[in-house]
């Protein structure tokens, strides 16, 4: 599954503007098999045609995102603050974007580390796998990350990524205030015995059984902030490496790219595993800093995590935030995310 098919017909609202001089104005913002579509709001006509490859972000990492077809953004530009909408565009701007998988390997490796890796291949298997994992840039761990996902696909049809709009609006709204907007959760069906996993590139994986037995949003918090401390302590891409093997590592230093067999192999025995175990003092910690009760979690824990449900349950009380992290018509449609 593409990116292209996983966001296809999704559409969200945004303000448009023809041009410097012109006025700014409310629209809807629907995504095309290769275009980004911009209608009037009350008409549905459509005021301009973008091409995906050719659009640009002029201010990342700020909201509201702000895009323009131009590079040098001396054109129409389009705002953006709608989060799930955010999130599909960029995944598909990264997913069309030119993939130079040798920049990094080529501004990162010098003659010595070559050395390394060859001397690793024969004789230093560990060294040789964290030393690749320690010059592996962001872009690219996201890019594995994907990867890793989207090899589950190809294996079964019974897999998928539930996709279920409002739910995924309200679960990138969980998202946002729990971890924040670099981070990518997904919610999956067909996958035996998955809770909660995590893979490179700040990539969440759900299974659906969790997040229907889970009673609230800050329940499933919980869950998340344990993966993202999981994914702290121990980087998911040396994880991988190491059962990859030291063929395919060396493979990743001298072409940018992982053997599809080894990611393949690597994701579904990853997302079988047992959900991150926590310690209770960072993750009450944790918990507290969004104002969140530990105990919904605390609650949730599955028999064999007693001692870990105990520990947060006799935290000292802390106050707590007035509003809850989803409203319970947003939790419910996080619940019935797979149901389309």
């Amino acid at each position: 599954m593409t990116a292209l098919e996983k966001y296809a017909r999704l559409e969200g609202s945004g303000v448009w503007r023809a041009g410097p001089d012109e006025q700014r104005r409310d629209v809807v913002v629907s995504l095309g098999d290769s275009s980004l579509i911009i209608a009037d709001t009350k008409s549905g006509q459509a005021l301009s045609h973008w091409s995906l490859p050719a659009v640009v972000r002029m201010n990342k990492g700020t909201r509201p995102a702000v895009y323009t077809p131009l590079s040098d953004g001396d054109s129409e530009t389009l705002e953006l603050d709608d989060a799930l909408l955010i999130e599909a565009l960029e995944t598909i701007r990264a997913a069309l974007s030119p993939k130079p998988p040798m920049r990094w390997l080529r501004l990162g490796l010098g003659a010595g580390v070559v050395a390394l890796a060859l001397a690793g291949f024969l004789w230093l298997p560990g060294v040789l796998v964290a030393r690749t994992a320690a010059i592996v840039p962001e872009a690219a761990r996201v890019q594995i990350g994907r990867e890793a996902l989207d090899m589950i696909f190809e294996s079964a049809a019974s897999e998928r990524i539930c996709a279920d709009p409002d739910g995924r609006q309200s679960l990138a709204t969980l998202r946002n205030r729990v971890l924040g907007s670099d981070w990518r959760v997904v919610v999956m069906t067909g996958i035996t015995g998955l809770e909660a996993a995590h893979l490179p590139g700040r990539l969440i994986v759900l299974g659906d059984a969790l997040v229907s037995r889970l009673d609230s949003p800050e329940a499933l918090a919980g869950y998340l902030l344990a993966e993202a401390q999981a994914r702290d302590a121990t980087d998911p891409l040396l994880d991988l490496l190491s059962a990859a093997g030291t063929r395919a590592t060396l493979t990743l230093l001298t072409t940018g790219t992982l053997p599809e067999e080894s990611l393949r192999g690597y994701a579904i025995q990853r997302l079988q595993r047992p959900a991150a175990l926590p310690r209770a003092t960072a993750l009450g910690e944790a918990l507290d800093q969004i104002g969140v009760s530990p105990l919904p979690y605390a609650m949730s824990l599955p028999e064999g995590r007693q001692a870990l449900s105990q520990a947060l349950a006799d935290r000292p009380a802390q106050p707590r935030a007035a509003e809850r992290l989803l409203s319970d018509g947003e939790w419910l449609t996080v619940q019935a995310i797979c149901a389309h």
